[in-house]
């Protein structure tokens, strides 16, 4: 339950009593090796991976055809791009079990990494062919036809959010796409949809003053409405987080296109106070 609400301290005290408990249980060291893991990801520090690999390790030794070890082992590997090793794994265990799901969507990840784009679309499709219901799967083909620049990718995307609505990723996803093709309304449908699940996420905000901006730039007839409607949400994004450079730029951005000079430079420079080297803004205000 802890582990999924991303409380993974809380988490790891009570995967701690179990195994003072079963210290040689297989599932309980598995268990505490996901922890691990996934706060080891969500934190990006190492040491917390290294640790998983640990339990890991203990929980093959018990039982070396325990499958979920075997998939966490092969992402282990893969984090440390070791796709050698991880690639082993995985077809271990398609050995054991030919229909598993996230075999194959661990091995997408892995021609991902390589760059075998053709391959790795062929896993992702299996896996959900073998999971209709597998949202990860759906979200990493979305992202590969993106970077491919295939429409198909907001197939797979609304594919995802109809297995789970309320999962930011698939609409910030959806909505970044529609952006870079400029269908900003669309994009915005899609941001807002994020706000719905976290009012608190600020890059949304950020997100919906960018489509304004966007829609500047092909549409100058109301640029007045626009850009004032994009500082009003750089400004939203900023009462969450003070500190959002980004922001900070982008406003700076929009005084200038209404010919407000000495505010777009204060804009400029206060970017340019919290992170010195911001080129962004140093090139702005050297243009200026």
């Amino acid at each position: 339950y802890y582990k999924g609400k991303n409380k993974y301290k809380l988490a790891i005290e009570d995967i701690n009593r179990a195994i003072s408990i079963s210290p040689d249980a297989p599932v309980i060291n598995y268990e505490k090796s996901s922890i691990l893991y996934e706060y080891g990801v969500f934190s990006q520090n190492v040491s917390f991976l290294d640790e998983a690999e640990i339990y890991l390790n203990h929980c093959i030794s018990l039982d070396e055809d325990f499958i979920l070890s075997k998939l966490l082992k092969a992402k282990l590997f893969l984090f440390k791009k070791k796709t050698d090793e991880a690639m082993v794994l995985v077809n271990d265990v398609l050995k054991l079990n030919s229909n598993n799901a996230d075999a194959y969507f661990i091995k997408g990840m892995i021609y991902d990494f390589l760059g075998n784009t053709n391959l790795a679309q062929s896993s992702y499709q299996t896996a959900v062919e073998v999971d209709p219901n597998f949202y990860d799967a759906y979200i990493h083909l979305g992202i590969l036809h993106e970077k491919l620049g295939n429409n198909i990718a907001i197939t797979y995307y609304n594919s995802a959010i109809e297995i789970n609505p309320n999962c930011i990723e698939a609409f910030r996803n959806r909505g970044l796409f529609y952006h870079f093709n400029q269908n900003y309304a669309l994009a915005r449908i899609s941001f807002e949809k994020v706000l719905e699940i976290d009012s608190t996420f600020e890059e949304s905000y950020f997100n919906i003053g960018n489509t304004y901006l966007g829609q500047y730039a092909i549409d100058t007839v109301y640029t007045d409405k626009y850009i004032s409607k994009a500082i009003s949400f750089y400004n939203k994004a900023l009462l969450i987080n003070p500190k959002y450079v980004q922001a900070i730029h982008n406003i700076g951005v929009c005084y200038e296109i209404i010919g407000d000079i000495k505010r777009a430079k204060q804009q400029y420079l206060a970017a340019i106070d919290l992170d010195n080297n911001y080129s962004p803004s140093l090139n702005a205000l050297n243009d200026l």
